[in-house]
């Protein structure tokens, strides 16, 4: 990779991201990169459930009754529940 850039971004974390949307707006180039292979950092999702199952180290797969693996997210920061 033979490039230059104005700035490399790691993470994509909610304020990693604002950040280098509003440098890339600004007419900088922006290289953006996550050890992850899923986007928000601590506060991300999880799909497909496969994933799941990978990044928690959980033996064999999704059960069937789960739905196939896209049908839902798993947040990874726990949420309130609704009233």
């Amino acid at each position: 990779m033979n490039e230059e850039y104005d700035m490399i971004v790691l993470s994509t974390d909610l304020t990693e991201c604002i950040l280098s949307g509003i440098m890339s707006v600004n007419g900088k180039k922006i290289l953006h990169m996550d050890r992850n292979p899923y986007y928000g950092g601590e506060s991300g999702s999880i799909t497909p459930l496969e994933d799941l199952y990978k990044r928690f180290k959980l033996p064999g797969t999704p059960p069937a009754s789960m739905g196939r693996g896209r049908d839902c997210n798993v947040d990874l920061i726990p949420k309130p529940a609704l009233p």
